[in-house]
């Protein structure tokens, strides 16, 4: 009811402006007719008549006069508002405020965010590392990304890229272990897996040759909430270790690592996505989001 006072109003404002109900009726690109009944139907809310109607003219009425005064004052703070969110979604500077999962720095963020700052350098970003599902609304983020489709329906989430998950070891690992040949061998192996606040990835779970879920328990000597950590350690040819590919940054492509068991395939499916509350992006935000797509674009993913 509100909305539909406001834009009686707004179209009694124009009505004045215009001395004229065709003339402000084609401002508004409606009927002339339509715009008369709109009029009438504010004079019926408001129990005022608002307009003095005659054949050759028009006049406000004294209450007219000031119901007329304080449309003009709503009238000037709907333009400076929508004046604002115009400014505020084009302009390119401001400050976007992210959250995401530390290992995604070095190969996503900050490379992304170093681009569009060499281009639009009044733009600032405020970045919050944390593994923990943040409420981006409550925390006030423009937007979080993840490794997950959020599951709230309130939020939007936009697909960057697919990931999968590869099994790394150095060569000098090899050498030393030899190169395991199946899920039972590998497993046998002293390995690194993640764990972070009382949550152990030290099962791998894959597809058997009859496209069966089998699970299978690592032997961890290393464990770490740092996926970053778990690849130096592999790097360190102490452990093998099982990641996600968004993680590495050409270790396999360099001869420093290698896929073990590369025809494998798991059922984890993660995929990293951009996640925010609204459509409604300012200019910073909505860069970031294309420029990380268009990296997430030139990486490949292992494995596909």
């Amino acid at each position: 009811m509100a909305i539909e006072l406001n834009k009686q109003l707004m179209a009694f404002v124009d009505v004045v402006k215009f001395e004229s109900f065709a003339e402000a009726a084609k401002h508004r690109d409606m009927l002339p007719s339509l715009l008369s009944r709109n009029i009438k139907s504010l004079e019926d809310k408001l129990g005022v008549v608002l307009l003095k109607r005659t054949t050759r003219a028009l006049s406000l009425t004294e209450a007219g006069e000031v119901i007329y005064q304080q449309a003009l004052v709503l009238k000037e703070l709907e333009d400076k508002m929508n004046n604002f969110a115009q400014n505020y979604s084009t302009a390119e500077t401001g400050l976007v405020r992210l959250t995401c999962a530390s290992h995604l720095s070095r190969n996503f963020i900050l490379p992304t965010i170093q681009e569009i700052q060499a281009e639009y350098p009044n733009i600032r970003f405020e970045v919050d590392y944390d593994d923990r599902r943040v409420d981006i609304i409550k925390e006030d983020f423009d937007m979080a990304i993840r490794i997950w489709k959020p599951q709230d329906t309130s939020l939007i989430g936009q697909k960057l890229r697919s990931t999968n998950l590869v099994i790394l070891a150095s060569p000098d690992f090899i050498q030393r272990h030899g190169m395991p040949e199946t899920i039972e061998q590998l497993v046998a192996l002293p390995s690194a897996c993640y764990a972070r606040l009382g949550v152990v990835r030290d099962k791998i779970q894959y597809y058997d040759a009859e496209d069966r879920i089998q699970s299978v328990s690592m032997n961890p000597l290393y464990k770490s909430s740092s996926p970053e950590s778990l690849i130096q350690s592999a790097l360190a040819g102490m452990y093998y270790t099982v990641v996600t590919d968004q993680n590495l940054s050409g270790e396999i492509e360099r001869g420093e690592l290698v896929q073990l068991l590369p025809d494998m395939r798991f059922p984890f499916e993660p995929s990293m996505y951009a996640v925010y509350p609204n459509r409604d992006l300012s200019f910073g935000a909505r860069l970031f989001v294309d420029k990380l797509k268009q990296r997430c674009a030139e990486i490949p993913v292992i494995g596909n």
